[in-house]
């Protein structure tokens, strides 16, 4: 019934998976969640946060979409939500959802270079968000990889490719630069490219972080050997783009591990990759009762997370 009802893609599905995170949402900020200190009489960064998940959200369906990533389904949006539900600590941190909106604008501009079209500004955008990114979060540079590898795949790899993405990337940053030399705190400029990090994961032994993490690694894993071999198979963009969602998953896996101040916020940039690989996997399951099976769990998970 579950796998019927989300096999569809139409606007009563949006407006009731937008309730649902909404659910989420309100559920966690009035439980009593540990994991981070939640006041709930700042009514007006909340309606804040709600309207940059709003963008977020569009963002996500709008790569989905315009790249086929999927198919013509809910699916992709159902584990998006999911995900937070099941991570709520990741709903409160309004610098994390900044930077995590901003990764999915230059996902936009890197999944599209798999057409010919405006492909230099395109490449200038990329480097240009991706710098962008770079000043919000100094790790977020490992999207350099994820750029580098879509020219990679969708264009030729030339002198003018190469240096055209670092000419976008190096706009904001002498923008930034002029900025802290203008106001005397060269500083802050220098910090970003002071690179340190520590390997103190204690966080993610806590049972509401990890046993779904351990539990959607499983399920994302299976999903990747499942699919993997037909996508191979498949002729066009499909393969190409496949091997890119891997890829970019490995890379958010990379931004985890490098990020100093743990506090379960940053998992949010694996949302992307892994509703997209879990959508894949769901879609590849032939008989119904599986896919039922999957997406049930998946929708219990927050739920048991909230009570227990």
């Amino acid at each position: 019934m579950l796998a019927n009802f989300f096999g569809k893609s139409n606007p009563a599905n949006f407006i009731l998976l937008f309730l649902l995170f909404l659910g989420f949402f309100f559920a966690a900020l009035f439980s009593d969640f540990s994991l981070v200190e939640i006041k709930s009489n700042d009514w007006g960064m909340y309606l804040t946060t709600i309207g940059l998940f709003i963008l977020l959200f569009f963002f996500f369906n709008f790569i989905l979409a315009k790249n086929k990533l999927t198919l013509y389904n809910s699916y992709g949006f159902l584990f998006f939500v999911l995900l937070f539900g099941i991570f709520p600590i990741t709903m409160f941190d309004r610098h994390e959802l900044v930077v995590n909106l901003t990764i999915l604008i230059l996902l936009r501009r890197i999944y599209s270079l798999r057409t010919p079209k405006v492909v230099l500004k395109k490449m200038f955008d990329s480097g240009f968000w991706l710098s962008i990114l770079f000043i919000l979060n100094p790790f977020t540079l490992v999207y350099g990889v994820l750029l580098c590898a879509s020219i990679f795949i969708f264009q030729k790899l030339t002198i003018r490719t190469f240096l055209i993405p670092i000419v976008g990337f190096a706009a904001p940053l002498l923008c930034y630069f002029t900025y802290c030399f203008w106001y005397d705190n060269i500083d802050s400029f220098l910090d970003l490219f002071a690179w340190y990090t520590n390997y103190d994961f204690q966080l993610y032994k806590e049972p509401k972080l990890l046993i779904p993490l351990i539990f959607i690694g499983v399920v994302s894993l299976f999903s990747i050997l499942f699919k993997t071999p037909k996508a191979f198979l498949i002729s066009g963009n499909y393969r190409k783009f496949w091997s890119l969602t891997i890829l970019n998953l490995l890379v958010s896996v990379a931004l985890v591990l490098f990020t100093v101040e743990r506090t379960g916020a940053e998992l949010m940039c694996l949302f992307f990759p892994i509703a997209v690989i879990l959508t894949n996997g769901v879609e590849g399951l032939s008989k119904r009762f599986f896919k039922d099976l999957i997406l049930g769990i998946f929708l219990l998970i927050p739920i048991i997370l909230l009570i227990i």
